[in-house]
This record gives structure tokens, sequence and C-alpha cells, in this order.
């Protein structure tokens, strides 16, 4: 499954955002993500992306995520990483889609050292 989000992520994009995901995401079997946060960014207090972020992810069922930003320190996406990881999910962090598409497909865990 492929998630992809772009531009401000502000409150009411959040909530629209993670309502319409998970609709599709818990009425399929797929359980693993490559979640594109390259193009987006939080336009809202931490605390309060932290808090929206963590709702989100306790909702999913266990799976992996790859979160493709767009540069590893990405607060956007360093958010949803801990949410993600806080809440039982394996996820990490690409700045590369091939890279995150690889990790995907493999069997190695969120502390593999993966080189692309």
């Amino acid at each position: 499954m492929i998630v992809a989000v772009a531009g401000a992520r502000d409150r009411a994009a959040f909530a629209e955002g993670t309502a319409s995901f998970l609709n599709f995401f818990l009425s399929q079997p797929a359980r693993k993500v490559l979640f594109d946060a390259s193009g987006a960014h939080a336009a809202l207090e931490s605390g309060i992306a932290i808090e929206l972020a963590e709702a989100c992810c306790r909702q999913m069922p266990a799976c992996r995520v790859a979160i493709v930003a767009r540069e590893m320190d990405c607060a956007f996406s360093r958010i949803w990483r801990r949410a993600l990881s806080i809440t039982g999910h394996e996820a990490y962090l690409f700045e590369d889609v091939g890279a995150a598409e690889a990790w995907l497909r493999s069997e190695a865990d969120e502390d593999t050292l993966y080189v692309a």
C-alpha cells in the first residue's frame, strides 16, 4: 500500500487524512505501507502532531511502514516514526523511495543497517 501526503499538515489535514487512511487500511489485508511524506510538513504544535499521530497508529493492526522523508531530520516524518514505533509497529525512515521499497520487500527488521 502506498500513502502520499504533501503540503502543510494542520489539524484538519491530519483528521481528514488519517480518517481516510484508516477507513481504507482496515478494510484490506495489506500490512506493509510505503508512506511518502517527502513533500509534507507539520503545520501545528509538535505535541498536538504527536498526539494525533499516536491516536492513528493505535487504531492500526501491527504493520511495517517505510517512511520516505525529504531528509532524515524532518520533524513530520520523525513524529510518525516515533508514533508507529511506540504503538507496536515496525517503522523506518528513508530518503530514497527505492530503498524504502526494498526494505518493505525484505525480512530485515528495523535494527538492520540498510545501505542502498
